[in-house]
């Protein structure tokens, strides 16, 4: 008698198979959630940094500096001003730089240091006082403190002997305020220098600075 007939352990040939993927066909990366958080924090950072630029911007001002020294009642020049820029500057008052060029010829009301921010206020036309009087000296050598004397020195003008006079008594002495940084004269022999006065005695400074009979005297609490 025959053994009975196993089945063969061969795969049947005739089952349908499972379709192959084309070789241009790629699976796609499964997305990372670490990847996505990254990104959105570096466009939110992004975003942040461009924002603050622009605020920055915004906030920034263009405005006059001072590029030199310049004492109480001396005349701006040019050269004496520059622009900057700065930015947000709570309380502190400046001078747009559109406005520069209208400063030069003004003169200083208060001193203005290089470097500094003046103010609307400290620039302006020089105006002479109420009940006061300007007036120009020109003064001899060794009629004037060898020590600066710059705008806003209290001083005393005192009526000097004049070459022919036997009385060498001094006279009269006057309060008066230096207007103008002293200039030495062209040839060098002098002083010139604006000073204001009580507009009374005015006149008689004038008769005394005509005749070289002026000299001039620092104050203790100038």
């Amino acid at each position: 008698m025959a053994a009975p007939r196993l089945p063969s352990s061969a795969p049947p040939t005739d089952l349908p198979q499972a379709p192959q993927r084309p070789a241009a066909v790629q699976l796609r990366a499964r997305r990372s959630n670490r990847l996505i958080v990254i990104g959105v924090l570096c466009a939110c950072l992004g975003a942040l940094i461009m924002a603050w630029a622009w605020t920055g911007t915004q906030e920034s001002q263009t405005v006059v500096v001072m590029a030199a020294d310049v004492a109480r009642g001396e005349q701006l020049e040019a050269a004496d001003l520059t622009t900057t820029t700065l930015g947000r500057a709570d309380g502190v008052t400046v001078v747009p730089a559109d406005r520069v060029a209208g400063l030069v010829g003004k003169f200083a009301l208060v001193d203005l240091p290089a470097g500094s921010l003046p103010g609307p206020d400290a620039i302006g036309s020089h105006l002479v006082p109420a009940g006061a009087a300007q007036l120009g000296l020109k003064l001899a050598a060794g009629r004037l403190p060898s020590q600066p004397v710059p705008p806003g020195t209290r001083i005393w003008l005192i009526a000097v002997p004049g070459p022919m006079d036997s009385d060498t008594t001094p006279g009269a002495q006057y309060e008066a305020i230096v207007a103008s940084t002293p200039q030495a004269t062209a040839d060098g022999s002098g002083w010139l220098v604006d000073v204001q006065v009580e507009e009374i005695v005015a006149g008689q400074v004038a008769a005394l600075a005509a005749v070289d009979r002026v000299a001039v005297v620092r104050r203790g609490d100038g």
